[in-house]
């Protein structure tokens, strides 16, 4: 039986997983869930808050509760945080429920995405210098785990609607595969 009933999207901060996420949830007529959203309205807080309340380990947490409790909800295209598939088992319980696609970017393209960016809480206050060497570094610790993904998607030059159009055919090309 097979057990992949959602898409969730991984890839680092500023790939896109919630624009794209969007598109291709209207594309695919399923619900779309947006996990950072998602632990806003369920904590009553933002994530800044929830991190310099309780810490970055608390957070983590409540992203692996929020996982589990969506996976058991109606088909659904999932945009996670950039950090939910590198802990804990995030990833293997991804894969087990999910078709998962990495959103891979150059680092140049997420800084272009990201250098304005003053609400996610790992990236506040820094500089255009801090903020290239966090995501070089992010990028090489957590990329092991997105390309545990079923797909990976390059985002490069491609708008949401054109990565969600290309996406739908991958996952019909996955699944199919899945059955044969």
């Amino acid at each position: 039986m097979n057990r992949k009933k959602h898409v969730i999207l991984v890839g680092m901060p500023g790939s896109g997983k919630s624009n794209m996420g969007f598109f291709l949830s209207k594309l695919m007529r399923m619900p779309f869930i947006d996990t950072d959203y998602y632990i806003t309205v369920k904590e009553q807080k933002s994530i800044a808050k929830i991190f310099a309340e309780h810490g970055e380990d608390c957070f983590r947490k409540i992203e692996q509760q929020i996982l589990l409790e969506i996976i058991e909800k109606d088909p659904s295209v999932i945009a996670t945080g950039g950090g939910m598939p590198c802990f804990y088992n995030n990833m293997d319980i991804m894969n087990e429920f999910a078709v998962t696609v990495y959103l891979e970017l150059t680092p140049e393209k997420l800084f272009e995405h990201l250098k304005t960016d003053t609400k996610r809480p790992l990236l506040k206050g820094k500089t255009g210098e801090e903020l290239t060497d966090y995501i070089n570094i992010s990028l090489e610790q957590r990329k092991s785990f997105y390309e545990k993904a079923d797909i990976t998607i390059q985002a490069y030059d491609k708008t949401p609607a054109q990565l969600a159009t290309e996406l739908v055919k991958n996952i019909s090309g996955f699944m199919a595969n899945m059955t044969q």
